[in-house]
């Protein structure tokens, strides 16, 4: 396992754009030819839009093109919620793919992966046409294995692995090889990268302090949204400093 952190910033990041764009092609789910030099490169949203954002940036002046799912019943932040729902709608305007990051319950039903579809497409106004699993591994997912599944493309099928090279930062680490040795390596005609945008964060930190930044960041927002809430319409903050 890759412990070194510092692969995780958007600096170490920027330089892996440049190095995959030299050597492949981007395509996106569903426009794939047959020929090799291609990297597919998805970005599960599980902690934060905000970041998600940043590397969308990135990606866009390199005139990189990836693809974004979206998790709506997520603990960590809320894709209908406007100040997150106008980042996802500028994550689309730079020319980013969206999809929708799905985690089935024990009776999830593809009715329920087309409900969720058509929820974000009605609230970003953009069209969904692919879906990914939340934490595949943790249950059985055999139901979602399809090429396609309820209209819509399936990012995590078992196909992909057949032509592709996966590399993941699952967990904020490098299980295996990092994606930068991924891309060098000669043998990989063809890459999958899968990144998850809360793990790319300025400088280098551990894991678990990436992540507690995006939930510290998601608390100080909902503080400042109360407080300024009674302000605005001049009500008393009791328990604030200074009031009471």
């Amino acid at each position: 396992m890759n412990r070194n952190f510092s692969d995780f910033t958007l600096d170490a990041y920027a330089a892996l754009l440049e190095k995959a764009a030299a050597r492949y092609r981007f395509v996106r789910f569903g426009d794939i030819s047959a020929a090799d030099g291609r990297a597919l490169w998805r970005h599960d949203i599980d902690f934060s839009p905000h970041r998600a954002l940043a590397m969308a940036e990135l990606e866009a002046v390199r005139g990189v093109r990836a693809s974004y799912f979206v998790q709506l019943t997520s603990p960590f932040y809320n894709a209908l919620e406007p100040g997150i729902s106008a980042r996802l709608r500028r994550i689309a305007a730079l020319g980013h793919d969206i999809g929708i990051h799905f985690e089935p319950s024990s009776d999830a039903s593809e009715e329920q992966l087309a409900f969720e579809a058509r929820t974000l497409e009605s609230a970003l106004n953009v069209p969904i046409r692919v879906f990914s699993l939340h934490n595949p591994t943790t249950y059985d997912a055999a139901r979602f294995e399809a090429d396609e599944v309820a209209g819509l493309l399936n990012a995590s099928a078992p196909v992909w692995r057949h032509d592709f090279v996966y590399c993941s930062d699952s967990n904020g680490l490098w299980r295996y090889r990092s994606l930068v040795e991924v891309i060098e390596d000669a043998d990989s005609r063809n890459i999958y990268a899968l990144t998850h945008p809360e793990w790319w964060q300025d400088v280098a930190m551990p894991p678990r302090e990436r992540i507690r930044r995006c939930i510290d960041g998601r608390a100080e927002f909902c503080s400042r949204y109360y407080d300024g809430l009674l302000e605005e319409h001049g009500r008393p903050n009791v328990g604030r400093k200074g009031e009471k």
